[in-house]
């Protein structure tokens, strides 16, 4: 019992260490606050989640905008990826993607909401 203990925690260990940690970064753009969320470390052709918060500056969750993203890769244009992102909570929004090659990443939050559109551009390192 106390081997199979040593083994669950070792496990839990390894996978708290595996770099899956998010990596946080907020935007305010006209007074709408974006924030994305993506794994630390991304991987190419590894299923990544993007998470998108959006808020107004008072802290309200916006519930109702249609959001999308360009992820593209300046270094060698080869065409633009645009997952949809769903609703998935209060002011919550969610997608999920892959990169298809290794390198620096452009990923434009599109934020469509009371007749306006937003965006807001963070840059992601892949490897291989």
């Amino acid at each position: 019992m106390r081997a199979f203990c040593f083994l669950i925690a070792a496990l839990v260990v390894v996978a708290c260490s595996s770099g899956a940690a998010p990596v946080r970064e907020t935007q305010i753009v006209d007074g709408l606050v974006i924030t994305l969320e993506t794994p630390d470390r991304p991987r190419i052709n590894t299923a990544v989640d993007f998470v998108v918060l959006l808020h107004d500056q008072q802290g309200n969750a916006i519930n109702d905008a249609y959001v999308y993203l360009d992820l593209d890769m300046p270094a060698m244009p080869m065409g633009v990826t645009r997952p949809v992102a769903s609703p998935d909570g209060p002011g919550r929004y969610w997608a999920r993607t892959a990169y298809t090659m290794e390198g620096l990443w452009e990923i434009t939050v599109v934020v469509e909401w009371a007749a306006n559109s937003y965006r807001a551009t963070f840059q992601r390192d892949v490897l291989q």
